[in-house]
């Protein structure tokens, strides 16, 4: 690049376009112009010798080079301190992000621990054989308020702690019949006498027996004989609590609340078929774990063994219950976004009222301000979109955070 100076009484002082010809304002045509300027020769007798005007000089003058950022000059800068300070505060956010997310894995690692729970002191038997349901959470549909759950037959290992499938060993091999939603009942159908005998030599009494409540009601499945043997089934969820909207399925996302429930009974099919009594020789489960997890929800069960109470009879069947709510992380990510937005909503709404009622242009000039509303009025409702489970568009949610803003 290259600088004029003039040295003389006077200096020359003339702007950049006011000295090209004709009006144009091209950088070409200015080019051109300067050049024949600097090449026409004055004389004092022509101007005068006040107004003759002074020898050009020319000369080079290189730019400073761009300041790069480097070691030497992060430590050795006057401004050290203040980025410190930027740098440990990103650190301990990017930490404390990475602690909530881990309290959040541990949380739900917790739950499915609490799912597989037996239930009871450890150490202590009911029974020298005990059998349990094991669910395997495949998925839950909150548009259609289903929860598809794979069960399999298990039973206690002698450790008291461990469940093994059945028919993982010969003597563990049993083919026994499942039932679901059906009612145990006293069975008082008398065993043909050539039948009863076989019963006799094995030491099995044949009083006292229950069978399902239906006779003719199929099962759903047959279980035990294999350790892969399963039967997936379908359960309905409804609102668990009534009248209260933050509760409500669907409505209340993410503080919804949902609850189903499932009876199951079993069938020795080998001595209902040998005494030729369809549906007897029913018996009771002795409980339910769940395994595994769905994303976004957090399922849980409690389960209650009928034949276990005393007294009147009160059925022999495996009552459980599922509990369904959103995990606390999505609980957060929805909270955060509505803060997010409300956030972004208010800074606007400072920025628009600064510029159009306080007259501070230097903020917003001439349609900067429509730039800013119509810019939000698109970007805030595309953090809705990211949120974990999001239910269709009018909950309770859309409503507080969404379409105010």
């Amino acid at each position: 690049m290259q600088v004029e100076e003039y040295h003389g009484d006077k200096t020359l002082s003339i702007s950049r376009w006011h000295i090209v010809p004709n009006g144009s304002t091209t950088n070409d045509d200015f080019d051109a112009s300067y050049q024949t300027y600097r090449n026409t020769s004055y004389n004092a007798s022509s101007y005068g010798p006040e107004k003759a005007l002074p020898v050009p000089i020319t000369q080079d003058v290189k730019p400073n080079p761009l300041r790069r950022l480097g070691k030497k000059s992060f430590w050795t800068s006057k401004k050290v301190w203040p980025r410190i300070t930027y740098v440990v505060t990103a650190l301990v956010i990017v930490i404390i992000w990475v602690k909530i997310m881990l309290t959040f894995a541990e949380q739900e690692v917790k739950a499915q621990q609490r799912n597989r729970n037996l239930g009871g002191e450890k150490g202590q038997r009911r029974a020298d054989f005990e059998m349990y349901m094991k669910g395997t959470l495949k998925k839950f549909d909150p548009i259609e308020r289903a929860l598809t759950v794979s069960w399999g037959l298990t039973y206690l290992a002698q450790d008291n702690s461990t469940l093994l499938p059945m028919g993982d060993t010969l003597g563990t091999n049993f083919s026994f019949a499942i039932y679901r939603d059906v009612k145990v009942v006293n069975d008082d159908r008398a065993i043909a006498p050539d039948l009863a005998s076989v019963f006799e030599s094995y030491n099995i009494s044949t009083t006292g027996r229950l069978r399902i409540d239906n006779v003719t009601q199929p099962p759903i499945a047959v279980l035990g004989q294999h350790p892969f043997d399963s039967v997936d089934t379908s359960i309905d969820f409804q609102q668990a609590v009534e009248e209260n909207p933050w509760k409500q399925p669907l409505f209340g996302y993410p503080f919804d609340v949902w609850t189903g429930s499932i009876v199951f009974a079993a069938v020795d099919k080998d001595f209902a078929d040998i005494s030729n009594l369809s549906n007897s020789w029913a018996f009771g489960i002795d409980g339910a774990v769940l395994s595994d997890s769905t994303l976004n929800w957090r399922i849980t069960l409690t389960s209650n063994n009928t034949c276990l109470f005393e007294g009147e009879f009160e059925g022999c069947e495996l009552h459980i219950d599922f509990r369904g709510k959103r995990p606390d992380l999505v609980r957060f990510a929805a909270m955060l976004a509505v803060v997010v937005n409300w956030l972004s909503t208010f800074g606007i709404f400072v920025l628009t009222c600064e510029a159009a009622i306080m007259g501070r242009l230097h903020i917003l000039t001439e349609t900067d301000i429509l730039g800013v509303c119509f810019t939000a009025l698109f970007a805030l409702p595309s953090v809705r979109v990211i949120l974990p489970g999001a239910p269709d568009f009018g909950a309770i949610i859309d409503l507080i955070g969404i379409i105010p803003n």
